[in-house]
């Protein structure tokens, strides 16, 4: 069976959910390839399947979920 996991990282706990939006926004940009160029489709499938970049799109994911929080509550007053 072919695995689109190649780093072969698996999350667990806690873990899972910090880093469950970067999965997402990978699985997106994975499949949203389709009439690009041979070289976006390379470059989108690296860091798609990229082990740092699940947690720098989760970071930054959180860090926009916490400034709109914060705005929402604190600065709407």
């Amino acid at each position: 069976m072919v695995s689109d996991n190649i780093a072969g990282k698996t999350y667990q706990g806690l873990t899972l959910l910090l880093v469950l939006p970067g999965m997402v926004i990978q699985w997106f940009m994975y499949m949203g390839v389709r009439g690009k160029r041979y070289g976006t489709v390379r470059q989108q499938t690296r860091l798609a399947r990229s082990p740092i970049m699940t947690w720098v799109y989760a970071v930054l994911f959180w860090l926009g979920a916490m400034y709109l929080g914060y705005s929402w509550f604190f600065l709407d007053q």
